[in-house]
This record gives structure tokens, C-alpha cells and sequence, in this order.
């Protein structure tokens, strides 16, 4: 558990949130006169969820605790005994429950402290935890404001990152790609009406004048540093902080290639044992070893499963901690939910 840390408020430097924080702000205003909301921020790991944490935190300052797990909770009481404030802020809740037999008691005392509280308590979750505490626990009932982060198309992701790096960058496709795009994939978002809900989904869109351009013979190539953007909007899905990771992996100097973006093989990863690992990795984000083998199952061995997830480049151990690779993040995703290992 973790609540000293430093306050940090830059301004804005895009919008890629604005969306979710003014749901998130009107949900916190009407708490405060009186209409009981608690909210639950959901995104995948690096997502933005912190974000939103920080802009609470930021505009109300000086009426907010926060505190940020980082184990399983044993004791309801680092929860309970929280200073007097009007709005709680609980980070990574997904540690109050723990997939094993009696492991969500912890989850349950906490449910309890939220529902008779009178204070604003926003929560965030991995989202692959919370589909599955839905599932099995029902916890959207005690979160009338679910605010789910959306993926971002590269259009987004390149005005993020490139807000973040304004130095000039030289773009080199050194790995084959297609010539001409005729189709290209958008993700839209939608707010579900009389809701707070948004729901995204991914089209693909035919770019008619690209095809009028090439019967009349006068097509041209697409630039590099939107096959950059593109390739890294597909290997991200669309994940911001996951992007700019790689971006930030990836980059030379001034100069960043096709060819350093490529994710590890996934050959020899798939057998039973290891995926039951990615899924958990994939719900806690980042945890400790200890942690992570207290949910293992009696018969598999993790420490040859993470030993052989690190050489293959999947995964990341420091401090005792294990975390999924950025660059390996979106390709293990989908492979999960192939299998239904995660929702």
C-alpha cells in the first residue's frame, strides 16, 4: 500500500481523457450535494486510469485520501481507517480479491464499508478483474458510475505521444508493408444514452478516394510516419500508456524504426499452466512473486514458468515484482481472449 506521494498538476495537453473526466466530475459534484456516488474507473493496465485519479486529486484538493494498493489486503482496516475526507480515492481494487478458495472475504468486507459510508469513494480496476468480479461477485451494483477508459485509434495516439515528444523524430520503414491502404481500422466511441457508460467499437473503413486514386493511376505511398502510428496503434490496441512505452523503447535518438517495434513470439507459451500465469499477470498488472504464487494452483511451477516467460522477453522482473512486457501486452491479450482465459 502506498498514500505518500508527491502532487504533481500540469496543465492539459490534450484531450484524450476529456471525455471521461468530465463524466468523472459530474459524478464528484453531485456526490458532494448529496446524491450518493461512488465510481468505478476501469481500464486496462497503463491505460490512463492513474490519470483520472490525479485530476481528482488535483481538483479537489485538500478534500481527498488516497491510497494505492500494491499487495492483497489482509486487513480491512488499512481501508477503514482511513482519515476523515470527503472523497476517497482507492487505486488498483483488483487486490482486495484473490482467485482462490476463500479469497474474497477482503472483497466483501470492503463492498460493506463502501455501502455504509457517506463519503465519495472512487476505486479503479484492472479491467479484466473487474469483468470477472462482475461475473462472479456482481460488483457493478455497488458502482452506479462505471467509467470505462476506451481504446484509442492511432490518430489519438499520435497526437499523445507526439505531445510528449516535440523534438523532431525521423521515421525508417525497414520492414515490409503494404504499399496502399484501402481499408483502414477507426474506433468509435459511443455514450450509452441515460447512461455514463461508453461502449467503443472497431470498424473498418474503405478509403474510397485512395481507390479512385489508383484507377486513375495517381495513387502515392503512404507516409512513413503513419505506418509507425498505425503499427503502433496495432500492437498497443490501442492502449496509450502501453504506446508511448514502446515509443519510448523503440526510439533511437531522433530516429525510430518499423523494425524495433516487434513483439516476442508467443511460440511455447500457450500450454495450460503458463496462460492460467498471463491471465493472472494480465488481471494484477504488476505484483509481487509472492503474491502472484500465493493464487497458483498446488502442481504448477512458477518459477519455471516466469523464468521461461523472461528469457523469452514476455515478462519483466525487478524488484521482486513481475509485470507483462508492454510490447508483448496486446498479443497475449488477444491470445487470452481467443480462449476466453480472460473477458
Amino acid at each position: 500500500m502506498e498514500d505518500d506521494h508527491p502532487l504533481s498538476c500540469p496543465p492539459p495537453t490534450n484531450d484524450l481523457w476529456s471525455n471521461e473526466i468530465d463524466i468523472l466530475m459530474k459524478a464528484i459534484d453531485e456526490g458532494l450535494s448529496g446524491k450518493s456516488r461512488h465510481i468505478a474507473i476501469i481500464s486496462e493496465y497503463l491505460a490512463g486510469k492513474e490519470d483520472l485519479a490525479t485530476k481528482i486529486e488535483c481538483g479537489y484538493s485538500g478534500r481527498t485520501a488516497r491510497i494505492r494498493l500494491e499487495s492483497f489486503v489482509d486487513d480491512i482496516s488499512v481501508l477503514s481507517n482511513l482519515p476523515e475526507k470527503d472523497i476517497y480515492i482507492i487505486e488498483n481494487c483488483h487486490f482486495l480479491a484473490q482467485r482462490k478458495i476463500n479469497g474474497f472475504h477482503i472483497f466483501r468486507q470492503f463492498i460493506d464499508l463502501v455501502s455504509q459510508n457517506n463519503q465519495i469513494w472512487v476505486t479503479t480496476w484492472n479491467i479484466h478483474s473487474w469483468r470477472y468480479l462482475s461475473a462472479v461477485q456482481g460488483i457493478g451494483s455497488s458502482f452506479p458510475v462505471q467509467i470505462i477508459i476506451p481504446q484509442k485509434n492511432y490518430e489519438k495516439l499520435r497526437e499523445f505521444i507526439l505531445s510528449q515528444h516535440t523534438s523532431s523524430v525521423f521515421y525508417v520503414i525497414d520492414t515490409p508493408v503494404p504499399r496502399r491502404l484501402i481499408m483502414v481500422r477507426k474506433n468509435l466511441i459511443y455514450e450509452i444514452p441515460f447512461s455514463h457508460d461508453t461502449y467503443s467499437m472497431m470498424i473498418y473503413s474503405i478509403r474510397f478516394r485512395l481507390i479512385w486514386a489508383i484507377l486513375r493511376g495517381k495513387s502515392h505511398e503512404i507516409e512513413p510516419d503513419e505506418l509507425i502510428f498505425q503499427r503502433l496503434a496495432q500492437i498497443s490496441n490501442g492502449n496509450p500508456g502501453i504506446a508511448l512505452h514502446i515509443w519510448e523503447k523503440s526510439l533511437d535518438a531522433w530516429e525510430i524504426r518499423m523494425s524495433a517495434m516487434s513483439p516476442p513470439s508467443l511460440n511455447g507459451v500457450m500450454d495450460p499452466d503458463t496462460v492460467y500465469v498471463l491471465s493472472l499477470l494480465l488481471s494484477l498488472e504488476t505484483v509481487s512473486i509472492q503474491d502472484l504464487d500465493s493464487v497458483i494452483p498446488e502442481g504448477i511451477y512458477l518459477t519455471m514458468i516466469l523464468s521461461h516467460l523472461e528469457a523469452k522477453k514476455i515478462i519483466h522482473i525487478k524488484n521482486n515484482r513481475v509485470s507483462i512486457e508492454p510490447i508483448a501486452f496486446a498479443g497475449i491479450t488477444n491470445e487470452l481472449k481467443k480462449i476466453r482465459m480472460v473477458w
